[in-house]
């Protein structure tokens, strides 16, 4: 008799609530600015990190000039820089995600990793920027930490510098030769999420991931 494999759940069926939760707050982002300019504008203004030296006079900012470092994740410029950063943290969250199991613990040791390193990312860009102000917004500095978490948890070390190597790489590659893009990219807020998830990664797995006491 002829074996059949069990039927496979949907893909989100095993997505965790953590990534569930994140691409849902950004794409909602996304849809209130599209549906009302006023909120678009209340959104961006709130979200923006604004890079510059530390002497510029900056414009007032809803929740002060802190909060971006974290909020930036929220806002993005355009759908292609929304679309790709939703696919790498899809596909980059789920794995990391299952790695820290289910619960209560879980969910905040994933947020826990993906918000380090998007504080992580704009740090690094506001220390390594030099030049006229510039706006900071994307997932990019979240889920570039995300890349270096799947790759640790899919194969240790080794399976996190196969991942994590490359896209420091290219990023090195933009920074050097100063690529045109259609959108600027952060080529330092990427490496430096994806430093903070090479470093913060074993970590919180072992101190909230499912193998933890």
């Amino acid at each position: 008799m002829p074996h059949r494999d069990a039927p496979r759940a949907p893909v989100f069926n095993a997505m965790p609530p953590a990534v569930l939760l994140l691409a849902g707050l950004i794409l909602g982002a996304a849809l209130l600015g599209y549906l009302s300019p006023e909120l678009d504008r209340w959104i961006f203004a709130t979200c923006v990190l604004i890079v510059a030296a530390p002497d510029t006079p900056l414009p007032a900012q809803p929740l002060g000039h802190a909060a971006p470092y974290l909020l930036h994740v929220f806002i993005h410029f355009g759908l292609l820089h929304l679309a790709m950063n939703m696919a790498v943290l899809i596909g980059a969250g789920r794995a990391v995600g299952l790695a820290f199991g289910t619960g209560l613990k879980a969910f905040a040791g994933f947020m826990i990793l993906f918000f380090a390193c998007s504080a992580a990312g704009a740090g690094l860009e506001y220390a390594l920027h030099s030049g006229p102000p510039l706006q900071l917004g994307g997932a990019s500095t979240g889920v570039s930490g995300l890349i270096a978490a799947a790759g640790w948890v899919m194969g240790g070390w080794r399976g996190m510098l196969r991942l994590a190597l490359p896209w420091i790489g290219l990023n090195l590659v933009i920074a050097v030769t100063g690529l045109a893009f259609p959108i600027p990219v952060s080529w330092a807020g990427h490496i430096g999420g994806t430093l903070a998830g090479a470093i913060l990664t074993p970590v919180l797995i072992a101190l909230f991931g499912r193998r933890a006491l």
